[in-house]
């Protein structure tokens, strides 16, 4: 991949949890101003559990919950290194076989880079792909709600446990992402690579199917890709903005003003290639003067590239 990519991607969540913090009891993440959060962590976790339903040669994923069958303790991020490349002792060659082997067969590596330790083989690749925090662009309600279940949740005990459920009621994720030239070619990551990142993301999120991640929608997905090395224009997710953000419950019922990100597309326009898109037709634009639920109304001019 040459080009670098600056991306918004929004999606909804509705009766779900999109993000629980474990440090309070699982409720979802809220901000000092109420808005809801979700950390990159939560973004890559759903890109990397699509991709490990479609694993194949040259696209495994590295970062995952394995459990060592002989003792049922999860295996460290050393051994699945080790295990991955057939590791058996560190070698003066190890550190250069881990750093190429990983993205050769891992797309997440490719993609996010990884930290990793083997006994004294220090590994860091910084992946082209990075989000920030997400944030939600309305104000959601958390609801809690007591659970039981008939279950014993111990042997020996005669009745089931008692806990609690915490949701919002609707949530309007906003992320920002960027997709760095100049780490691709340290990991090697590619073209393709980069439409199964989008893909992660939009598949990904429709997929989850827990009871604390049911409703969750993708709905839209732009990237603007830039045409010359190094340029980007910074903060695009800044240029949408929900005109609406109290008493929102379905997406249907959202505004989102894209006049500041359009006035930032028009005013650098010679350095864009062109605007990746993917949108399902939900939510409606306004640029202050005109409305529509496709933001590909408000682009012309630009190059669109449907992904």
């Amino acid at each position: 991949m040459n080009k670098r990519r600056e991306i918004v991607f929004i999606y909804d969540v509705r009766d779900s949890n999109p993000n629980g913090d474990p440090d309070d009891q699982n409720r979802p993440r809220m901000d000092e101003d109420d808005y809801n959060v979700v950390t990159d962590l939560r973004l890559k976790r759903t890109i990397r559990d699509y991709w490990l339903t479609k694993e194949s040669e040259g696209n495994q994923v590295l970062v995952r919950r394995k459990v060592v069958e002989k003792d049922g303790t999860v295996m460290s991020m050393k051994q699945l290194i080790k295990d991955a490349l057939a590791i058996d002792k560190v070698e003066g060659d190890t550190r250069e076989k881990i750093r190429k082997g990983l993205p050769e067969k891992f797309v997440d590596v490719r993609a996010f880079g990884v930290v990793g330790t083997v006994e004294g083989a220090n590994v860091a690749l910084t992946g082209p792909v990075q989000f920030s925090i997400g944030r939600s662009m309305n104000k959601p309600t958390i609801k809690s709600y007591s659970i039981s279940s008939t279950i014993a949740s111990e042997e020996g005990k005669g009745q089931g446990s008692l806990g609690e459920f915490h949701t919002i009621d609707y949530s309007l994720i906003k992320f920002h992402g960027i997709a760095c030239e100049y780490n691709a070619k340290e990991t090697n990551f590619t073209e393709d690579d980069l439409k199964y990142v989008y893909e992660g993301m939009w598949n990904g999120t429709k997929r989850l199917n827990t009871r604390s991640k049911v409703n969750h929608v993708p709905r839209l997905l732009l990237a603007v890709v830039s045409k010359e090395r190094e340029f980007q224009i910074g903060d695009i997710d800044k240029g949408l903005i929900l005109e609406n953000e109290e008493g929102i419950k379905t997406p249907d019922q959202a505004i989102v003003n894209i006049s500041g990100l359009l006035q930032r597309l028009n005013q650098f326009k010679n350095s864009i290639d062109s605007i990746e898109l993917k949108e399902d037709g939900t939510l409606t634009f306004t640029d202050g003067s005109k409305t529509s639920q496709k933001i590909e109304d408000f682009l012309g001019g630009f190059n669109i590239i449907h992904i």
